[in-house]
């Protein structure tokens, strides 16, 4: 004795044929609204051009904030080594504590993460 369908929704009488077909047009006008036409290959090759001129600028600009940044640090450390080597000898310390301590974090974070 089949199951009859406990409410009156009109997928639940279809039976799987109907179902199926139903289906099928819906998909079918899905697809036809698709452009399935890639880009041409010269519009891909504008693309990588433009990606790599873009990063050519932004490592330019990188490289010279490192370098700009680099030479203040280098400069106030060789100020601050000829002008109070006591202050240098401080900063040292500080540096190196502080560069154990972060080191330490970072391995403990690893090792509680595997």
């Amino acid at each position: 004795m089949p199951k009859e369908p406990k409410s009156n929704d009109s997928l639940e009488l279809m039976d799987d044929d109907q179902l199926n077909e139903l289906l099928g047009k819906g998909f079918e006008a899905i697809d036809q609204n698709i452009d399935e036409e890639a880009p041409s290959q010269q519009w891909f090759e504008q693309f990588v051009l433009e990606k790599q001129q873009e990063n050519r600028e932004r490592f330019k600009r990188d490289l010279f904030i490192f370098i700009g940044v680099a030479c203040i640090i280098l400069t106030l450390l060789a100020i601050t080594m000829i002008q109070v080597p006591t202050i240098f000898l401080v900063i040292q310390a500080v540096v190196f504590i502080v560069a154990i301590l972060l080191g330490g974090v970072k391995y403990l974070k690893q090792v509680n993460n595997v």
